[in-house]
């Protein structure tokens, strides 16, 4: 029996991309793991209801920055930013 390596990353979500379009007053989430890191952080949290976006995860955009920075300090996950016009 040999010892297992140290790996930086044990689950599978945690090495994912995350996707996150910023709007005008709200953010897009795409990726796996983030409805327990908004709860983590105690941020409000809603599915879109439209038709082409359906089912997708929101935040506002004023707590963004929290979730960017767990993402990307804390977990190492590699986040990729996008505005659109919504």
């Amino acid at each position: 029996m040999g010892v297992r390596p140290l790996r930086l990353f044990e689950e599978p979500h945690q090495r994912a991309t995350v996707r996150i379009e910023v709007g005008a007053r709200s953010c897009w989430l795409y990726g796996r793991g983030l409805v327990r890191l908004l709860e983590e952080l105690d941020i409000a949290r809603m599915r879109d209801w439209h038709p082409d976006r359906k089912g997708v995860l929101m935040c506002p955009i004023n707590r963004v920055g929290d979730l960017l920075a767990l993402l990307e300090h804390r977990d190492r996950r590699i986040v990729e930013l996008s505005s659109v016009d919504r």
